[in-house]
């Protein structure tokens, strides 16, 4: 081969490896020239991620089937990592009997002479060129012609390395993008939240995304989750002194390499899983969560590109909740507003007309014989039962947080627990015909039935780790009961009268009622049961013959 026909091959190759950004392809182009050039019948080239592991492994010479039984690529010990703490190339004519030589795995084929060329990037190692088996050994004109690859293959890597981190933040703004118009769209918040999840896991690459969020005092639970352990994750509170708390707390990212191994770590569920990363969802000075991001063990860890591009999608992603969270604010004000413009038409008008009409038949009354009383007190207690009922509805629409009736309540804080549960749980109410429960349950008895409910559905969270649970609210005129059942772990060691039930336990005892907690028949899960004996109403309408409640 004469010197012009072998330097244009060389400028060939370099040509041909420059025009690529798909890394794979384009290592594979160096490595084919990097034995043709050099007539080594072995060649490999190996790029190194940010931990010293291969994240791309490409080679000549050794079949699909012998690959496949040596395993994984090399893990850049011996010779391989003696080129990388030199620095320079290393050309050697009998492999093993090099110092730095650690052997060949299984199934390898023995090797003699050798040529390696680190593949770096201003100061930065991120690969190794290397050829073997070349019958009298490699010679300097072979390594100029590496060297030169290599140099070809760094620029070819970094122009790889650029143009995937541009496609991945195209990617990352691309979600942003789409939570956000989701969310301005009207959607619910558990869309948005499982579409962010969803999103992140996708454009990670990722095996599994989970939102932590704020709940019941002070805590920080893990809301949702997709992907791998989904289930087995929605509802587990995180430690104080967690990383995830920590992360809110500072409001910066971080990186884990290992999950499975990581000393530090407190959830012993999230072990599964192996590289990690944790983003703020921040938005201006409101700290809603935490975007927690994981590959399975042996997984490809997460740069420091990653993590800046999933903090601008975290915060991006807060920022769309926040400003849907504004706008529901605004509705629910224009709601508010409307609300007590009606409730003043209710009392100034309809009430006021009610109240007028039983004073005339109070008076009427008066002058009536007696068998013809009993009408007219018929209609006065009907007239109080519908003048109470016009009060109560006012009460609910100038304030229906504090004034919401016993069922209401009941069902707001079923809604409230989606926050540690990750579903909404089945509500049943069950009242006897005609009876107000409001005025049979009075609020003392009402705010500790509610506190019954809290708990129980934070022992189906905290301890049960439950897919389903019913909240049952029996009331008729002799009792009122409420039961939290659920298909969980059954019932903890947990939870016993040194714990929430021997505080409920003693709250259904001044209302002389009783507290139980029973596994269900069907062995799995458990029903907590509260109940407590309810006094007869006084009759209707007194308050009208008496001339009370003047508006």
């Amino acid at each position: 081969m004469t010197s012009v026909s072998f330097d244009r091959r060389l400028l060939d190759a370099v040509v041909a490896v420059a025009d690529g950004l798909d890394l794979e392809p384009t290592l594979r182009r160096i490595v084919r020239a990097a034995s043709d050039l050099t007539n080594a019948p072995y060649a490999a080239l190996g790029v190194l991620d940010e931990e010293g592991h291969h994240k791309a492994f490409v080679h000549t010479g050794v079949d699909e089937a012998r690959a496949r039984a040596i395993g994984a690529p090399p893990h850049g010990v011996g010779v391989l990592g003696h080129i990388t703490r030199v620095g320079r190339a290393v050309r050697v004519d009998d492999l093993p009997s090099h110092p730095s030589a650690a052997g060949f795995p299984p199934h390898h084929p023995v090797m003699r002479s050798f040529l390696g060329v680190p593949v770096g990037i201003g100061d930065r190692v991120v690969g190794n060129l290397y050829l073997a088996d070349k019958a009298g050994g490699f010679t300097a004109e072979d390594e100029d012609v590496v060297v030169a690859l290599a140099a070809a293959a760094a620029v070819a890597v970094e122009n790889a390395e650029l143009y995937g981190d541009v496609r991945r933040r195209e990617r990352w703004l691309a979600a942003a993008q789409e939570v956000s118009t989701t969310m301005l769209s009207g959607a619910e918040d558990d869309q948005a939240l499982h579409l962010i999840a969803t999103l992140a896991t996708e454009v990670a690459e990722a095996d599994m995304a989970a939102l932590v969020l704020a709940g019941w005092g002070g805590q920080w639970v893990l809301e949702l989750a997709v992907g791998e352990g989904a289930d087995e994750l929605v509802g587990t509170v995180m430690p104080d002194d967690g990383r995830a708390a920590t992360v809110i707390r500072l409001g910066r990212g971080m990186l884990v390499p290992d999950l499975a191994t990581d000393p530090q770590m407190k959830v012993e569920r999230l072990r599964r899983f192996g590289p990690a990363m944790y983003a703020p969802l921040q938005a201006r000075d409101e700290r809603i969560g935490v975007l927690m991001v994981a590959r399975r063990v042996g997984g490809h860890q997460f740069t420091r590109t990653d993590l800046a591009t999933a903090q601008i999608f975290a915060g991006q992603a807060a920022l769309a909740l926040q400003l849907a969270d504004g706008r529901r604010r605004a509705e629910e004000n224009e709601l508010l507003e409307e609300r007590a413009r009606i409730a003043r038409d209710l009392h100034d008008l309809v009430v006021q007309e009610l109240f007028a009409m039983g004073m005339r038949l109070s008076r009427l009354r008066e002058r009536l014989d007696p068998d013809e009383l009993a009408d007219v007190d018929t209609s006065l207690e009907s007239l109080d039962r519908v003048v109470r009922q016009i009060r109560a509805t006012i009460r609910a629409l100038r304030d229906p947080d504090e004034r919401a009736g016993l069922a209401d309540r009941v069902h707001a804080e079923a809604a409230r627990s989606h926050a540690y549960l990750g579903f909404r749980p089945e509500v049943v109410v069950e009242i006897a015909d005609e009876l107000d429960p409001d005025e049979l349950v009075d609020g003392e008895i009402a705010d500790d039935l509610i506190a019954v409910i809290r708990e129980g559905l934070s022992n189906a969270a905290r301890h049960a780790h439950a897919s389903a649970v019913q909240v049952r609210l029996a009331i008729t005129r002799r009792e009122v009961r409420a039961e939290v059942r659920d298909d969980g772990a059954g019932m903890p060691a947990e939870f016993t009268r040194r714990s929430g039930l021997d505080n409920l336990t003693e709250r259904a005892r001044r209302h002389d009622g009783r507290c139980e907690a029973l596994g269900n028949a069907d062995g799995t899960g458990s029903t907590l049961r509260w109940s407590v004996p309810l006094g007869h109403p006084t009759a209707a309408g007194a308050a009208v013959r008496a001339g009370e409640g003047a508006p």
